[in-house]
């Protein structure tokens, strides 16, 4: 969605990702969590990996779990 072309172009232009980079980061985070929340994880503490992954707000990562729904 336009919210994840949003994250992308965050990491592309403040972080000097490729496009294929952003995205391969970005798909690497939600098979990981998608994974362990499968498995009973907490999205609170992916909350917190977020932020601290990507440096960003966590109004970003509520963008993702909605996406994931």
């Amino acid at each position: 969605g336009r919210e994840m072309k949003e994250i992308i172009n965050i990491l592309i232009s403040r972080d000097g990702l490729t496009i294929e980079e952003a995205k391969q980061q970005l798909t690497d985070f939600c098979e990981a969590m998608e994974s362990d929340l499968g498995s009973g994880g907490s999205p609170w503490e992916w909350e917190d990996r977020f932020v601290s992954e990507f440096g960003l707000e966590p109004d970003y990562f509520e963008t993702i779990i909605f996406a994931m729904c």
